[in-house]
C-alpha cells in the first residue's frame, strides 16, 4: 500500500494537483488574507499535500473526460483501438502485426477484419460503421503484463502527462485573465509540448504491452 502510494499518487495526482495550487496561489494568493503561525510547519505541509491530492483526484477526473484531445492524434481514436490495422501509427511493422494476429489465434475471417488500413479508417464519427476494434484484444494483451515494471511505469508517466497537459491549458486560462502574456504563452507552448509527450506516452503503453507479449511468446 505504501509503495502504491508513494509511486502512483504521488506522480499522478499531488504533483499535477500542488501545481496547479501554486500557480493559483502566485496569481491570486496576494488578494488573500493568510496569517501563518510559527510552529506549525507541518500541519500546513499536511495540509498542502490533501489539498494537492485531491486536487490531483480532480485533474485526473477532468483530464480522463478529455481524453479525446490527445486521441486527436489518433484520428480520434484510442491507440488500443487501431494498433492491429495495417500502417497504423502504433504497430508500423507488418512482420510483427502477423506475429501478434498468430499469437492472438484470430480465425480468418477475424484477421481479415482487419485487414484494411489505417488511413481507410473513418475520422468522423459519424461515418463509423460498426467495424471491429481492437480494444477487447488489447486488454487481453494488458491483463497479462499489467504487473510488469515497465508498464507501470508508462501508465503512470501517462497519467502524469495527461494531467499536467490540463494544469498548463488552465495556467494559460488563468495568465490570460491576469493579463500575462508572456505567462500565458510559456504555459500555451508547454501544453503543446505536453500533450505530445502524450501522446507518445499512449502509443508507447500500448506498444510495449505488445512486445512484452510477444516476448514471453519467443
Amino acid at each position: 500500500m505504501t509503495e502504491k502510494f508513494t509511486l502512483e499518487d504521488l506522480f499522478i495526482k499531488i504533483i499535477p494537483g500542488g501545481t496547479l495550487i501554486g500557480i493559483l496561489y502566485l496569481s491570486y494568493g496576494r488578494t488573500l488574507s493568510i496569517n501563518l503561525i510559527k510552529g506549525l510547519d507541518f500541519f500546513y505541509t499536511f495540509l498542502f499535500f490533501i489539498f494537492s491530492f485531491l486536487t490531483g483526484e480532480v485533474l485526473q477526473t477532468i483530464a480522463h473526460e478529455l481524453e479525446w484531445v490527445i486521441f486527436a492524434f489518433f484520428k480520434f481514436y484510442k491507440p488500443s483501438e487501431i494498433f492491429l490495422y495495417k500502417d497504423n501509427p502504433v504497430l508500423k511493422n507488418e512482420y510483427v502485426r502477423q506475429r501478434l494476429l498468430t499469437y492472438l489465434g484470430m480465425s480468418e475471417d477475424k484477421r481479415n477484419n482487419f485487414d484494411k488500413g489505417y488511413k481507410e479508417l473513418p475520422l468522423l464519427w459519424w461515418k463509423r460503421k460498426k467495424q471491429d476494434k481492437a480494444q477487447s484484444y488489447f486488454w487481453k494483451l494488458y491483463v497479462k503484463v499489467s504487473e510488469e515494471n515497465e508498464i507501470k511505469t508508462f501508465n503512470r508517466n501517462y497519467l502524469l502527462t495527461r494531467a499536467i497537459s490540463l494544469v498548463l491549458i488552465v495556467s494559460a486560462v488563468i495568465f490570460h485573465i491576469e493579463n500575462n502574456n508572456i505567462l500565458m504563452v510559456g504555459a500555451f507552448l508547454l501544453f503543446v509540448l505536453f500533450l505530445w509527450r502524450s501522446r507518445g506516452m499512449a502509443r508507447t503503453l500500448v506498444f510495449k504491452t505488445i512486445m512484452l507479449n510477444l516476448k514471453g511468446e519467443s
